[in-house]
């Protein structure tokens, strides 16, 4: 999925996966390579798009996006889980309802002008 946002026509990402079914959102990205992810949730609430750094071997930022792919929040390099820390384990939910959720490689939203809340981002598949 290309991932572009329309008010700066930055380019977000160029390769984005996709995951909709129920297992492939909760496996996300844990225990991948870096890559970026688009995850749709099968409504628009806090909970459905909330996640988890359980397993996840890197920081990543996330964009969350409502149904008319507006952002809705942004959070820069979420850390992974850390079993050595007790206490890190934690689960991150947007302040107001969202659809999708973005996930991408840590400090990719430094090479590119961070989308700001309310900024429209276009989805389209490669």
């Amino acid at each position: 999925m290309i991932i572009r946002n329309t008010r700066t026509g930055a380019l977000i990402s160029s390769e984005a996966g996709v995951a909709s079914s129920f297992l492939s959102r909760a496996v996300g990205l844990m225990l991948s390579k870096p890559r970026d992810l688009v995850l749709v949730s099968p409504r628009e609430d806090i909970e459905s798009s909330s996640i988890h750094m359980m397993f996840m071997l890197y920081p990543i930022d996330v964009i969350w996006l409502n149904s008319k792919k507006e952002v809705v929040e942004v959070r820069r390099d979420v850390q992974p889980f850390n079993p050595v820390k007790l206490g890190t384990w934690r689960i991150y939910k947007p302040k107001k309802p969202a659809k999708y959720v973005i996930e991408l490689g840590r400090n990719r939203l430094i090479t590119v002008q961070e989308p700001t809340e309310g900024d429209l981002l276009d989805l389209t598949p490669p």
